[in-house]
């Protein structure tokens, strides 16, 4: 009898802990999706392929990685390239750090089929791993994302204490992989060309974009869309009202400024004007704040209705955002 007590307070214990998630409305099984993510690996058939089997198999992406991620004057050069001897160092500890990629799989596979299941006319692409030598992160084609596998080697990589802030380095990690894959993905299919280039449509813009990454990574904290801390989430938490009290009372919400709208948008230490201990990105915070309060209010919309409402002004009336 003793013993059954203990089972059914354990099973209490677990069930709590397990409800606590805070899932969207959008929350659901997608298992069943004709999806299935395999990882193709670029990086290491460039070692072994040549310029003609690449360009067969990889298509326009080869001319991409080749002119406009390395900046070549040819496919010649290649060989140049990898044979370079920081390239090779940089090219085993990629093949170490990615010789399974089992598990970003798994987890690109449930977010693509999330993907799939709200946007089914959208086409799911291609994922590939390529090095670039510290070029950009992410990079996408009509039908191809693409991550360079060196920017992700983890926050002690000997070489990025040289190349990279100190802030950015807990976030050069195999862990955040899959989310800037997705977002990457995102960001190249949802980008939108607004008229009112302001702060409130780039803030809008961005918190749609974290929305959707908050629905296809259910399993995620929401500090790791924003590539904070636990803490630096917790500060923005804590200081929202004031952050948007400051936006509004110096008049920036509408603003078109590049320095303004840079200030709030890109990475950075900290938010120049606000507290030293204050994140970067406080605008796409903001912005996902807003998002989140207008589709609670607008319980009726899909997330198909959501990216295509592009009147910022709506949105930020009918989420009746107040923190």
């Amino acid at each position: 009898m003793k013993c059954s007590k203990i089972l059914i307070f354990i099973s209490l214990i677990v069930l709590v802990f397990t409800s606590c998630k805070d899932y969207t409305r959008f929350y659901k099984d997608v298992s069943k999706e004709p999806v299935n993510i395999k990882i193709e690996r670029f990086d290491l058939d460039l070692l072994e392929a040549d310029t003609v089997a690449l360009r067969a198999k990889y298509g326009q992406f080869f001319d991409l990685y080749t002119y406009r991620i390395l900046g070549l004057k040819n496919s010649s050069q290649l060989s140049l390239f990898i044979n370079d001897t920081s390239m090779m160092h940089l090219y085993s500890d990629a093949e170490k750090t990615y010789k399974n990629v089992g598990d970003i799989e798994k987890e690109l596979t449930t977010a693509f089929r999330y993907y799939k299941c709200y946007f089914p006319e959208n086409y799911i692409p291609r994922v590939l791993f390529h090095v670039s030598g510290f070029n950009q992160a992410i990079v996408t084609t009509d039908s191809v994302v693409s991550a360079s596998i060196d920017e992700y080697l983890g926050a002690d990589y000997p070489m990025y204490e040289q190349i990279v802030y100190q802030y950015e380095l807990p976030f050069m990690s195999k862990d955040k992989l899959p989310i800037d894959i997705m977002y990457g993905w995102l960001l190249a299919v949802f980008d939108e060309d607004t008229d009112n280039d302001r702060l409130l449509e780039r803030m809008l813009n961005q918190g749609k974009l974290m929305y959707l990454l908050q629905v296809f990574f259910p399993e995620r904290e929401p500090y790791e869309f924003l590539a904070y801390t636990e803490e630096k989430y917790k500060w923005c938490e804590q200081y929202e009202k004031e952050v948007w009290g400051y936006i509004l009372d110096n008049k920036e919400l509408f603003s078109s400024d590049w320095r303004t709208i840079t200030r709030y948008m890109q990475p950075a230490p900290f938010t120049s004007g606000l507290a030293s201990d204050s994140p970067g990105r406080l605008g796409v915070f903001i912005g996902w704040r807003i998002i989140s309060s207008y589709m609670d209010k607008q319980k009726d919309l899909t997330l198909k209705d959501l990216m295509s409402e592009n009147d910022a002004q709506k949105i930020l009336q009918l989420s009746a955002y107040r923190p």
